[in-house]
């Protein structure tokens, strides 16, 4: 690492250790408050017994020549105190920083999940940014710490040597700059390889997320990976590519150490020479006379303590500068502001009236970044309220990406979408949400109580069972509910006691948690791809048969399905190619009438 780089660093890690005191005093200050006065007061009490001690000898060298203890007692029941007294502060110490610990290890852990709950859905798809996200968390959350407790540490450490160097200048200022000068080589030698071991976590950052991914394949809470990878014997190919990646890391990090093991032997040699050409310094001004033998021992035990604690001052800012790299990159993702840019002063959707929203595309046009290509190109529709509207195409037609942009994942790169007139980036995306109920492709199995599964999505008001009822009663799942053993109230997942459904009775259950949401605006991505027909037919007719205050947006290979909606609309390659009713497309004679028959036929 450059000079500047660490130069910045230095300067990073005094802003990050005020920002994380400040978190600690902010949360709990009466703890903060003692740990710092616990440290500087042990550090500032072993000069104060070495100086008793001097005096103590001294006191005990003119009793021998006088005959009397007369002048000992009180010096050596102040050397006897301060022996004490530092055991005891450092077992309130050990106390108040277990509890420190505990204190802000859940305050930091929730801070960070607060602040990874508010990222945009996009940038959880942006392999730059997971990389930052996994460099900035290769070793959690604990880098926070571990500079929280060494800056307090360093408070201490650093009025300590200020104390020490004091003392030392007025024993003989020359034993003082020797004893410094010879104890940078430890402190160079930690910034370099310490700065060596950040760079090789934060340059293996794809490496590690890649190597967290395969794990999943091993891990018990992710039993489908490990069923399908034990069934598709992959076991023996990834644990490969796991050891690889392991071999490189460890490899590159014991060269490192092995580098930093012999320089610090050299360091400290230096440094010990240091200590002993001070010290030799000292013996001969006792020899001819210039300080009596208890300055002596004073001098040699504030010498010793002021090597330990330099030694320990550097080596400590060293291993904090390589911690503090981490943080750095923790307290930039904290600092990461969402890529869906909220409105600084949000607008209410229009009164709806009752009615669902009347949502309008105005030539909206979007890429992926980095792509050329538009995966939306000058799209404008209308949908009016009540309507159900059918969207049909190709993979990779843009259904999806429509339908993201309408959830505001992205933003358009040209054209608007409208909510009754009001542009959606002018309305906070947790309100737009209120509005929706939404069931993707990729769906999730919520392991709770069967009630708590169907109503999680409503949590800002208490469960109606009625609703419950009603929305298993759509989804088809009744069949399955009648089935357990506690019916509603049975768990959900064998991980918690309870049964685990199969892929289409989860289908239903997410159908069922969209439907008890209510909405305004119901948006099904594929909801039936893994439900027999029958059911199938039965969840189409509900949706179809969807109040005039309820709209619904639905995608699906099934023409037979999408036939029913009040509109449909034909994407191709980003554009829209066809829109109209089902009998319009079919009198058009294009690509709707053509898949339409085609599938008839398949299913003849």
């Amino acid at each position: 690492m450059s000079q500047s780089k660490t130069l910045r660093n230095f300067f990073d890690l005094i802003k990050n250790g005020a920002r994380i005191l400040g978190i600690a005093y902010g949360h709990v200050p009466w703890i903060s408050s003692i740990q710092i006065l616990l440290t500087i007061i042990l550090s500032v009490v072993p000069f104060l017994a070495f100086k008793e001690l001097g005096r103590l000898i001294d006191a005990m060298v003119s009793g021998v020549e006088s005959g009397s203890l007369a002048l000992i007692w009180l010096p050596f029941i102040a050397y006897i105190i301060l022996n004490i007294l530092p055991a005891i502060l450092s077992a309130w110490q050990r106390y108040g920083f277990r509890n420190l610990f505990l204190k802000m290890q859940d305050r930091v852990d929730m801070m960070i999940l607060r602040k990874r709950a508010s990222f945009s859905i996009s940038q959880y798809e942006d392999p730059k940014f997971l990389d930052s996200m996994q460099k900035a968390f290769n070793q959690s959350y604990f880098p926070l710490l571990n500079i929280l407790e060494g800056s307090i540490n360093m408070i201490g450490t650093v009025v300590g040597v200020i104390f020490g160097f004091a003392v030392a200048f007025i024993i003989d200022w020359k034993v003082l700059v020797i004893v410094i000068l010879t104890s940078i080589p430890t402190f160079l030698v930690e910034v370099r390889y310490g700065n060596k071991v950040w760079t090789i976590f934060g340059k293996n950052s794809p490496e590690q997320r890649r190597m967290q991914d395969l794990r999943r394949f091993f891990a018990p809470g992710n039993r489908y990976a490990v069923i399908d990878g034990k069934l598709q014997q992959i076991a023996e190919n990834f644990l490969g590519r796991i050891q690889k990646i392991l071999n490189d890391f460890t490899s590159e990090q014991l060269s490192t150490e092995s580098k930093r093991l012999v320089y610090g032997i050299l360091a400290a040699l230096l440094a010990g020479l240091g200590i002993f050409a001070a010290m030799f310094m000292i013996i001969k001004s006792a020899v001819a006379g210039i300080i009596a033998i208890g300055t002596v021992v004073y001098a040699f035990q504030t010498l010793s303590r002021i090597s330990g604690q330099i030694s320990q001052l550097l080596a400590s800012i060293a291993t904090l500068l390589e911690r503090n790299l981490y943080v750095t990159d923790i307290f930039g993702i904290l600092d990461t502001e969402p890529t869906i840019k909220q409105p600084l002063v949000p607008k209410s959707i229009p009164d709806l009236g009752g009615k669902a929203p009347h949502i309008k595309f105005d030539n909206v046009s979007f890429k992926y970044p980095g792509q050329d290509s538009f995966a939306l190109k000058n799209i404008s529709f209308e949908l009016l309220p009540g309507e159900k509207l059918g969207l049909v195409g190709n993979n990779g037609s843009g259904k999806s990406t429509l339908v993201r942009m309408l959830l505001r994942v992205h933003d358009p790169i040209e054209g608007r979408i409208t909510v009754n007139g009001l542009d959606l980036r002018e309305i906070a995306t947790e309100d737009w949400w209120s509005y929706l109920s939404v069931l993707l492709q990729d769906f999730t199995t919520y392991y709770f109580s069967v009630t708590e599964s169907v109503a999680i999505g409503r949590k800002d008001k208490p469960i109606d069972a009625e609703v419950v009822d009603k929305s298993i009663d759509q989804s088809t799942l009744g069949d399955f509910v009648a089935g357990l053993e506690k019916k509603k109230e049975n768990m959900i997942g064998i991980e918690f006691g309870g049964v685990e459904p199969s892929k289409g009775q989860r289908q239903k259950l997410a159908i069922a948690r969209a439907f008890y949401r209510e909405p305004a605006l119901l948006i099904l991505d594929e909801p039936t791809a893994s439900i027999d027909s029958q059911s199938a037919t039965k969840i189409f007719a509900t949706i179809e048969a969807l109040p005039s205050n309820r709209s619904a947006i639905l995608i699906s290979h099934n023409f037979a399905t999408i036939k029913r909606a009040s509109k449909i609309i034909v994407l191709e390659k980003g554009v829209i190619m066809e829109s109209g009713t089902h009998d319009e497309l079919m009198k058009k004679e294009g690509m709707y009438s053509k898949a339409y028959l085609e599938q008839k036929m398949d299913f003849a």
